[in-house]
């Protein structure tokens, strides 16, 4: 049945080609009027030289020619003897619980649903302990829009399973979808008990806290996040929401064509583990500048001294990671004034100690420090 199948598919995606030009009339030349005998034409026929010369469409057309009579045999001997062979075999597909998983998965992929399910349903219930087939009959029931029998089916996975993240991953996200944010927390909760990194664990447990209106568990859940994933959509929008709640602990940062996620009180700190990786992510955005200098202004509004230090600092753990061609393309300024930034209300906020990094082209004139 799947070679049938498969026939069929190959025909169906066969070019048409038009037959050459003059064909008809080059066939009815080589007719005689008068048919030869039986005998004579099985003569001819083993005795004429073969020739063979290889041509793409002969090959092709050849091919269509096989795969057709093949078929027709296949279909003719659906009345004969060989019935029964057939049936076997597709039985003993049928009875394959991993061949209609992934079959289902295939069609999932092409959002066929429906047929997806079908199969997704077959490999359960040939093999109902297998987490991966039950997971995925529940992922069909999602993409049907069915979130009951969706989430029967993680239910079912994680009865059996009690660690299988995805199921226990994706009833978190059906809870979330629903609108009962207290049991999706939970769920994200026990994801992140099994695997404290799991990205949209995480990012979903702070959506979680947000629509619980607990804003001090919010703000802890994108930080524990952005800790951890500093790159992507999702990392922006963590940083976004934390400013919204009048959190800068997080900034984004334009260098060159690069945005950078940077931690602030890692940047103020003198030596130490979390100043170290917020450096290294300092590091590997600068070394991709071209053509433009990287600017560090440090503000704390009580100590000019300290804002000074902390510009001088940031810039030599920087050149210990950098070659020395980037010794003058830092440039460092200070201040004993608060950093003032516009809200996205329109309000303006005042931030000490602070730290704003930014690049701009190379402009060829003597530079010197603010003193």
């Amino acid at each position: 049945m799947k070679d049938e199948k498969m026939i069929e598919d190959l025909l169906r995606c066969s070019v048409e080609q038009d037959a050459p030009l003059g064909l008809k009339r080059e066939i009815m030349k080589r007719i005689d009027k008068r048919k030869p005998r039986l005998r004579r034409r099985l003569a001819e026929w083993f005795m004429t030289p073969l020739n063979l010369r290889f041509s793409p469409a002969g090959a092709l057309l050849a091919a269509v020619i096989v795969s057709a009579a093949f078929l027709g045999g296949i279909m003719v001997e659906r009345n004969t003897a060989n019935t029964a062979h057939q049936a076997d075999g597709i039985a003993r597909y049928a009875d394959d619980a991993h061949a209609n998983y992934r079959v289902g998965r295939s069609l999932l992929a092409e959002n066929q649903q429906e047929e997806a399910l079908r199969f997704f349903r077959k490999a359960v219930e040939l093999n109902p302990q297998n987490p991966e087939y039950v997971h995925w009959q529940g992922v069909a029931y999602w993409a049907l829009d069915n979130r009951e029998l969706e989430r029967q089916s993680y239910f079912q996975t994680v009865r059996d399973h009690p660690d299988f993240l995805p199921s226990l991953l994706n009833l978190g996200h059906s809870y979330l979808e629903s609108g009962n944010f207290q049991a999706a927390l939970q769920q994200y909760q026990q994801v992140l008990r099994i695997d404290p990194d799991v990205p949209e664990a995480l990012y979903n447990s702070a959506l979680a806290y947000r629509k619980l209106n607990n804003e001090a568990l919010q703000i802890q859940a994108f930080k524990r996040y952005l800790a951890t994933f500093r790159t992507g959509k999702w990392a922006h929008r963590a940083v976004e929401h934390l400013h919204q709640l009048g959190d800068y602990s997080y900034r984004s940062y334009r260098i060159g064509i690069h945005r950078i996620i940077l931690a602030i009180p890692g940047l103020l700190q003198t030596d130490s583990s979390p100043m170290n990786q917020e450096v290294e992510y300092l590091a590997g955005v600068v070394r991709r500048m071209t053509g433009e200098e990287l600017h560090i202004i440090a503000y704390n509004k009580d100590d000019k001294n300290q804002a000074r230090e902390s510009a001088l600092n940031l810039q030599r753990l920087l050149l210990d990671r950098l070659d020395s061609e980037h010794a003058d393309l830092i440039r460092l300024s200070w201040f004993d004034a608060p950093e003032t930034i516009t809200t996205e209300n329109g309000e303006n906020l005042q931030l000490s100690p602070s730290i704003l990094i930014f690049s701009n082209p190379i402009i060829s004139e003597n530079r010197r420090n603010t003193t």
